[in-house]
This record gives structure tokens, sequence and C-alpha cells, in this order.
């Protein structure tokens, strides 16, 4: 076999086993992730600390909580999404609340 041919078989081979070679994924979803409907800044500061102050949630929003729980039972059919096996959809509450941040 000539040399050219062997560098060609070699390079040929080299690829099949890179393409074989691939990266394994470590997480479907990472830990910090999975958490977020417990540690996420949504349940944490909006959920928790913000609905017990007026002044703060007005702040945060620029708007009254009332007014923000009358646009999202507005919204809420077009903002809510369908659960599926893999994951869960993010609520309308915290759609609507990142979008007005």
């Amino acid at each position: 076999m000539n040399p050219k041919k062997k560098i060609v078989l070699a390079y040929y081979v080299y690829r099949r086993l890179k393409k074989q070679e691939r990266r394994k994924r470590r997480f479907w979803i990472h830990p910090i992730l999975k958490k977020r409907g417990e540690l996420g800044a949504f349940h944490t500061l909006v959920k928790n600390q913000l609905r017990e102050d007026e002044a703060k949630f007005y702040n945060y929003f620029r708007m009254q909580k009332t007014t923000f729980d009358k646009l999202l039972q507005k919204l809420s059919q077009k903002l809510k999404h369908q659960d599926t096996n893999m994951r869960q959809s993010i609520p309308p509450a915290e759609r609507l609340a990142v979008t007005l941040r």
C-alpha cells in the first residue's frame, strides 16, 4: 500500500473513532434547576417576601398587587403551557413576573 493511501486510511479511522467518542450527558436537568420550584428567585422573593410588603412589591414590579393579580387572571390562559412527562411547565404567575421584571 502506498504512503498516501495509508495516511488517508489512518485519517478515516481517526475520524470514525472521534465521531463515536461523543461526550456523555451528566444531567438531564441540572440539580440546581431541579430545586428551582422551591428555592428559585420567584418562589423565595415574590411568593414569600414581596407579597407581604406592598411598597416592596410596587418597587419591584411597578404595580400594585391587585393590578398584578388582575393582569394574571386575564392572561393566565395564554401564559399556561402543558406539562410533559419530561418536565413541568413554568406557571403563569412566574412567566408574568419574569416578563414584567
